[in-house]
């Protein structure tokens, strides 16, 4: 049973696939200190795209569990198809580190197929080119649009890199969507509408250490309504336009950041809505926080807790803040609540059923798509949040919570998909909910 992920994909390429668990390390656990590091399948990579994912350099102790580390930061780039790490004795006491990778494709034309905040009744589709790797540097580059829910065309660049010496980052993103109105307060009984949103932001920051960095953003957006009863903007046109201001910090040390298996995340943000003008004029500070600590087998307990709140001028019904969109709490996962401020937490266990490994497809005729890898977790949870707007106190009984349990299938490419299901606390089993989603929950 636990290798049924395994088995399906072995009988669906027999004799052509090649099982391999990761991570494998053929050398001893902290038998050496590091004299040089060595990378190889980076034919377009730079190195030091590779190199700043990674503790262990020069006179470093490798340790099966540094190594563990550093190869899934090293994938979570996103960047490569395999990993793999190995050592080549060159004294007693002294090794090589070998790092191997193989590189995914960078540029191509892609399909749009997707579902808006974790709807499935809500599908978008188009398509759009790409590339991830410009020039070696973990540059993207991308342009895509979609129509059906919420059609969108969209530019975008991330220069993780743009001054190497000085470690900047840049990036700048410019869109124009059609957006459904999530506000019930909004809609107040009348047909739904569109926002016609046309906008813009660049983002200038730095890389202060391999886990931390500030940046600051400026945006903008132009916001219009299909139909303009008072109070879906603030200003009595029916259009508001305006722009804002964020400054954030980031604390990352997360290994896998698709499904982390160890580390923290913090992230906290502040920002100005509305910049020399009267109309839009609010503010949020927004916290984050993320830890994984992993277990004997394998395993990890993970938690989270956020919250967005809100001080200033009047905060535009487009400016609330749900749960039932982006996020969920599952065992109400399709219940929407809204309001100005937002608080929520979730702790979960994930358990390997299948641990992470490669899957060679010798039978595929492109090198990019030969190395598939893959896991299976099953995972038990209990989410809990609530929202509320700035003129209420935040009351036990507007708290929602629930728990469940679940399966998370790790797929190629980073993909994670998740079966789980989700009852209400406090109330009886038959009111339980089968949960399909896509990501991980945390």
């Amino acid at each position: 049973m636990l290798r049924t992920l395994s088995l399906v994909l072995m009988l669906a390429a027999p004799a052509f696939a090649q099982e391999v668990e990761v991570p494998v390390f053929a050398f001893p656990d902290s038998a050496y200190r590091i004299g040089d590091v060595l990378i190889v399948g980076n034919d377009l990579t730079k190195r030091y795209v590779i190199e700043q994912e990674m503790g262990l350099k020069r006179d470093s102790l490798l340790t099966h569990a540094a190594a563990s580390y550093d190869l899934n930061r090293i994938y979570g780039l996103k960047l490569f198809t395999k990993v793999t790490f190995d050592a080549a004795p060159v004294s007693d006491d002294v090794a090589t580190l070998i790092v191997t990778v193989q590189e995914r494709w960078y540029f191509y034309p892609f399909p749009v197929l997707g579902i808006k905040d974790r709807d499935f009744s809500r599908l978008y589709y188009g398509a759009g080119v790409v590339h991830n790797n410009v020039g070696g540097r973990n540059t993207q580059a991308f342009a895509s649009f979609a129509a059906g829910y919420d059609p969108y065309v969209m530019l975008n660049y991330v220069n993780p890199l743009v001054d190497i010496e000085r470690r900047i980052f840049f990036s700048a993103r410019a869109y124009y969507t059609e957006q459904r109105n999530r506000s019930l307060v909004a809609k107040a009984g009348a047909p739904n509408f569109d926002e016609h949103r046309a906008g813009g932001i660049v983002t200038l920051g730095k890389r202060y250490s391999l886990f931390s960095l500030v940046s600051v953003s400026l945006e903008y957006l132009n916001i219009h309504v299909s139909d303009d009863r008072a109070g879906r903007t603030l200003s009595p046109t029916g259009r508001d336009e305006f722009y804002s201001l964020h400054t954030g910090y980031v604390y990352d040390t997360r290994d896998l950041r698709e499904y982390p298996a160890e580390g923290t995340f913090a992230s906290f943000s502040v920002s100005k809505h509305g910049l020399l003008e009267e109309t839009v004029d609010y503010q949020r500070v927004n916290v984050d926080l993320r830890r994984y600590v992993p277990l004997s087998g394998g395993s990890t307990v993970a938690g989270r807790a956020f919250t967005s709140l809100a001080g200033g001028g009047r905060i535009p019904n487009y400016g609330h803040v749900f749960f039932g969109y982006a996020e969920r709490i599952r065992g109400h996962f399709n219940e929407i609540e809204e309001g100005e401020q937002i608080a929520g937490t979730t702790a979960e266990l994930h358990v390997p059923l299948v641990s992470p490994r490669y899957l060679r497809l010798g039978f595929m005729p492109v090198e990019e798509f030969r190395d598939l890898r893959y896991a299976l977790y099953a995972a038990a949870f209990a989410d809990a949040g609530a929202v509320w707007y700035r003129d209420e106190p935040l009351a036990l009984n507007t708290v929602r919570s629930g728990y469940g349990l679940g399966l998370h299938f790790h797929l190629a490419y980073s993909a994670v998909a998740r079966f789980e299901f989700g009852f209400p606390w406090g109330r009886p089993l038959s009111e339980g909910q089968i949960i399909l989603d896509l990501g991980a929950a945390l």
